[in-house]
């Protein structure tokens, strides 16, 4: 036997159907503009990203998301492109306008060209393929630099009777 308990209900605490309908739809709204509202700002961070990594170092922008970022390097690429790709939004700015942040990151990979569209996910995958590798090819002494900084005294000492320094 199940212990649920009844609570008796007053005429006064009856809510019609109808009127929750209408606070329903209300609320149905307001999920709908907060989304489309999170397109144009996923589009704006993308811009001070963009910003952001011409700042940045050769090298250090994942290092650089990790650190200042509340989010993934893969997202920041999400938001990237969709700034990049926001000319192709204006465009059509009825349409943007009630966009949410899915829709437009499928609109913007459709109307790419493919060439465009395979490029990009190219290079995305290269970096995603071996990160430190890369960082090795084109920055092998920052690399180095960053090992000799984290390394404790002890280690440094190892290593430098190992090279016989």
């Amino acid at each position: 036997m199940s212990d649920v308990i009844v609570k008796s209900v007053k005429p006064a605490d009856i809510v019609q159907p109808s009127d929750l309908a209408v606070r329903i739809n209300a609320e149905h709204e307001k999920v709908k503009d907060a989304l489309q509202r999170g397109a144009m700002h996923a589009i704006e961070a993308g811009r001070l990203l963009m910003q952001a990594k011409a700042t940045v170092q050769h090298g250090e922008w994942l290092d650089w998301i990790g650190t200042n970022c509340q989010f993934a390097h893969r997202t920041a690429e999400t938001y990237m492109r969709l700034a990049e790709g926001a000319h192709l939004l204006e465009a059509n700015s009825q349409r943007a306008a009630n966009m949410t942040y899915r829709e437009a990151v499928r609109l913007i990979a459709e109307l790419k060209g493919p060439e465009e569209a395979r490029m990009s996910l190219s290079t995305r995958t290269r970096k995603r393929r071996d990160p430190i590798g890369d960082a090795i090819k084109n920055d092998p002494l920052s690399i180095l630099e960053r090992a000799w900084g984290a390394a404790g005294n002890d280690d440094q000492e190892v290593f430098k009777k190992k090279i016989g320094a």
